[in-house]
């Protein structure tokens, strides 16, 4: 096993394409939550106290986008929340996720490409560490608001650091506010998400309501 805390993270940077990325987070499952904590990764607990605030009942069906091992999920069934779906690249991750047995269901899938859900079908997409470069594109943000009910809500953390990526999320984004698919409710200070590991690595979350049928 690697024991450099910057081998995993220089491995998934450098990534060219999905498949890699699959690869990388398939090898890296085993340790991939021992490699995080000691990161100080703080990600599903800034998701967690959002969805607190924002999504109050514990019967709120939630897809989890990018669910990795489950972290989010672990610490949301902890709060009460009971109707969690999560969704991955990786099935080594997903198989990692689904001994915490917290989801109803985990089900392999490419953020960015249309997703096999329903419209209208989840109360909340959450995200805490897919929303970075060579992840999830900024299309994601079209599928969510077709799966996410009216007055629902799509709370994500997002790595603001890679100006080239937010300018990219942040122009679809405004998109779709413009026409008045969602609007933003709030969003955090930008905040070190690893900052055992890095000093630069910058994310902030954000909470957007969905405001329309899809």
């Amino acid at each position: 096993m690697p024991t450099d805390k910057s081998y995993w993270l220089e491995q998934v940077s450098s990534a060219q394409n999905n498949q890699d990325l699959s690869n990388v987070y398939d090898h890296w499952s085993q340790e991939y939550d021992e490699s995080v904590i000691s990161f100080g990764y703080n990600p599903p607990a800034v998701i967690n106290g959002l969805v607190g605030r924002f999504v109050p009942s514990n019967d709120a069906n939630i897809l989890d986008a990018g669910v990795g091992t489950g972290m989010v999920g672990e610490l949301l069934a902890i709060l009460g929340y009971t109707n969690l779906v999560g969704i991955d690249l990786s099935l080594n991750m997903l198989e990692r996720a689904r001994k915490k047995q917290v989801y109803q269901d985990l089900r392999q899938m490419v953020l960015g490409e249309p997703l096999a859900f329903t419209d209208n079908e989840f109360d909340a997409v959450v995200s805490a560490g897919t929303f970075s470069a060579n992840h999830a594109p900024p299309e994601s943000f079209d599928e969510f608001v077709r799966i996410v009910k009216p007055q629902g809500f799509i709370i994500v953390a997002i790595r603001v650091d890679v100006a080239s990526y937010i300018d990219a999320i942040e122009a679809q984004i405004d998109t779709l506010e413009k026409e008045g698919w969602c609007q933003l409710v709030e969003h955090s200070k930008p905040f070190k998400n690893i900052p055992l590991v890095s000093e630069t690595a910058t994310i902030k979350a954000f909470v957007y309501r969905v405001l329309r049928d899809s």
